[in-house]
């Protein structure tokens, strides 16, 4: 049995909801995002921007945002100055490896932030970690595994523990 592909799951439900970008990223918004940043974007990665790019700035119906391409910044560049709650700002300097992570959507006006490893190299593994003020937390492998926690709404996604399976 083939595995089920929790982008397009994605793309169709944020596609019914009208919460989905109405432009995907060109090739050349891509490369010129790449170089700007100085990373390799992964593939699955690549796939989401190419097909989806994000939910159009609107919150889906259990309140997630997507960033498009366009919107996708580093922790750094996002938080360096954000004081509000939570106190976002505290990661500069509680986590230190902040540089390397770019966040790709939020929950609930910024609750939680979720933000990917890109590195300038070609790299095997992509973390996201789930952020909340100074806190961090790593909850995927890659991009994808992310998608399939966010469409099982996993306790993970907002800092708990996963269930186990029934």
């Amino acid at each position: 049995m083939a595995e089920p592909d929790n982008l397009l799951w994605a793309q169709q439900r944020w596609q019914q909801a009208g919460t989905i970008a109405r432009q995907t990223a060109s090739a050349t918004e891509l490369m010129r995002f790449a170089a700007a940043h100085q990373v390799q974007l992964p593939a699955d990665m690549v796939r989401y921007f190419t097909l989806v790019n994000g939910t159009g700035g609107k919150y889906d119906e259990p309140f997630f945002c997507f960033n498009s391409l366009a919107e996708v910044t580093s922790v750094a560049e996002r938080f360096h100055d954000y004081h509000g709650v939570p106190k976002y700002s505290d990661l500069l300097h509680t986590w230190p490896e902040h540089k390397q992570f770019y966040v790709f959507a939020d929950y609930m006006i910024h609750l939680f932030a979720y933000a990917i490893r890109l590195d300038a190299g070609a790299s095997s593994t992509h973390p996201v970690y789930v952020l909340c003020g100074g806190e961090y937390r790593p909850i995927a492998e890659s991009f994808t595994e992310f998608l399939a926690l966010y469409k099982r709404d996993s306790a993970v996604l907002y800092m708990g523990d996963e269930e186990p399976d029934e």
